[in-house]
C-alpha cells in the first residue's frame, strides 16, 4: 500500500468518527416538549351562608308507655294501631265489675264508721254532762272522748279506702294522656293484664308527631367557633334572644327541606368523643318526620357574605393542606396553598390563599409541576 493511499483511509476515518461523535452529541441533546394544554376555570363569586353539617337522628318529644295500673281482664280496646289519638281517649277498658264490688263495699265501711261515729260523739256528750255532777268518774269521761277519736279515724280510715277504692275502678278506663300516635297492641281483648305501677303490663305507646326533636354532636373545635362567632355577634345567640336555624336533609333528599331552631345543647362536652350534645326543634304539622329516622343536619356558621368557590375537584389534598394550581400571567403554573370552606352546591368554598380574578388549572391536575408552561384555554364560567 503506498502512502497515498495510506492518508485517503486515514481521513476518511477521522470523517467517520467526526460524524459519530456529531451524532451522539445531538442524541444526547433534551428534546424540548410543548406547553400542556389545560382548561383553566376563575373562582366564582356569591354572598351565601357557611353551614357546618352534622349526623343527627330524629326523636320524639316525648313518649308515653302505657300500662295496666290494675289487673283484670282486658274488655275492650277502643283505638286503631297507628291511629292518632287525642288526649283524653278511651284506649282500653278493663272488667270493672270487680272493682265496682269493691267500691260499693268500701261504701258500706264509710257508714258503719259513721254510725258508730255518731254513738261515741253522743256518749262523749253525755259524759261531759255527767261529770259536771259528779255522776261518772273522770276515767269514764275519758274512755269516751278516747272512743270519740277513735271513731273519727276509722271514719277517715273507711273514707280512704273508698277514695282507693274509687280510684282503682277509674283505673280500669286507661285513657291517652298525651295526644299522638298510638303504638301497636301489647294485648288484645280477653286477655288477663296485670296492674301495678312498675309491672304493670305494657299495653301501647303513644308518640307525638309535631313538634319533633333532632339530637346531633358538635365537635368541640366547631363548638368552640360557633361560641367565638355569637359572641362577636355574627350569629345569634341566647343574650340576644336569638334563636340560631337549623336546617335537616333526610336521607333520601338533595336539599335541606326541613327547618328549625336550636333549643337546647348539653351542660358539658362529652369527654369520651369531646363532642356536645345539641338539639333542634323542628314543627312536624303533616307528621312527615318520624322519630328514629337519620338526618343530615346543618348549622350556620357564618353571616352572608361574599364567598368564592371553585369547583370541588381542583382543589387537591396534599396531607393536611388544601392547594390548586394557579397559571400567571406568564402562563406557567404556580402551586398555591389556599384554606378551604365546605361545599356549596358542589362547589367549593374558598376562604383565603385566591384573588377573584386568578386562574386556576381544572384539567390534567395530575401532570402539572411547580414552573411548568401550560397553554391555557378560555375560561369557563362555572
Amino acid at each position: 500500500m503506498n502512502s497515498r493511499t495510506i492518508l485517503t483511509t486515514a481521513s476518511t476515518l477521522s470523517l467517520a468518527l467526526l460524524f459519530t461523535a456529531c451524532g451522539q452529541e445531538d442524541a444526547a441533546a433534551p428534546a424540548e416538549h410543548p406547553p400542556l394544554d389545560i382548561d383553566v376555570t376563575t373562582p366564582v363569586t356569591e354572598s351565601l351562608v357557611e353551614w357546618s353539617t352534622f349526623t343527627g337522628r330524629l326523636e320524639a318529644v316525648e313518649s308515653v308507655v302505657i300500662r295496666a295500673r290494675v289487673s283484670g281482664y282486658l274488655k275492650s280496646v277502643n283505638f286503631k294501631e297507628g291511629q292518632l289519638v287525642e288526649a283524653g281517649d278511651l284506649l282500653f277498658e278493663i272488667d270493672p265489675r270487680p272493682f265496682e264490688a269493691i267500691v260499693n263495699l268500701a261504701k258500706a265501711r264509710v257508714a258503719q264508721a259513721e254510725a258508730a261515729q255518731t254513738l261515741a260523739l253522743a256518749n262523749k256528750t253525755r259524759a261531759e254532762d255527767l261529770i259536771r255532777s259528779n255522776a261518772i268518774s273522770r276515767e269514764e269521761l275519758d274512755i269516751r272522748n278516747s272512743e270519740a277519736m277513735q271513731a273519727e279515724a276509722d271514719v277517715l280510715a273507711a273514707q280512704a279506702e273508698l277514695e282507693a277504692a274509687e280510684l282503682d275502678l277509674q283505673f280500669t278506663q286507661i285513657k291517652a294522656p298525651i295526644t299522638g300516635i298510638a303504638g301497636r297492641f301489647g294485648i288484645t281483648q280477653g286477655n288477663l293484664v296485670d296492674g301495678g305501677s312498675s309491672g304493670g303490663t305494657q299495653l301501647t305507646t303513644i308518640v307525638p308527631q309535631n313538634p319533633i326533636y333532632v339530637y346531633f354532636d358538635v365537635d368541640e373545635r366547631t363548638y368552640l367557633n360557633t361560641l367565638r362567632r355569637i359572641q362577636a355577634g355574627q350569629l345569634p345567640g341566647r343574650a340576644d334572644n336569638g334563636h340560631m336555624p337549623v336546617q335537616i336533609q333526610l336521607t333520601d333528599e338533595s336539599t335541606f327541606n326541613h327547618e328549625g331552631v336550636i333549643n337546647f345543647k348539653d351542660n358539658q362536652l362529652n369527654p369520651g368523643t369531646a363532642t356536645m350534645r345539641v338539639r333542634g326543634l323542628l314543627q312536624n304539622p303533616d307528621g312527615f318526620l318520624s322519630p328514629g329516622m337519620f338526618a343530615r343536619v346543618r348549622t350556620p356558621a357564618s353571616k352572608q357574605e361574599e364567598r368564592l368557590l371553585l369547583p370541588d375537584h381542583v382543589v387537591l389534598t396534599d396531607q393536611e393542606l388544601k392547594y390548586v394550581w394557579v397559571v400567571g400571567p406568564d402562563n406557567m403554573v404556580e402551586r398555591r396553598t389556599v384554606e378551604v370552606g365546605p361545599l356549596h352546591d358542589r362547589l367549593r368554598i374558598i376562604r383565603s390563599g385566591l384573588e377573584p380574578d386568578e386562574r386556576v388549572a381544572s384539567t390534567g391536575l395530575q401532570f402539572l409541576q411547580p414552573g411548568m408552561p401550560v397553554t391555557p384555554r378560555q375560561p369557563q364560567a362555572e
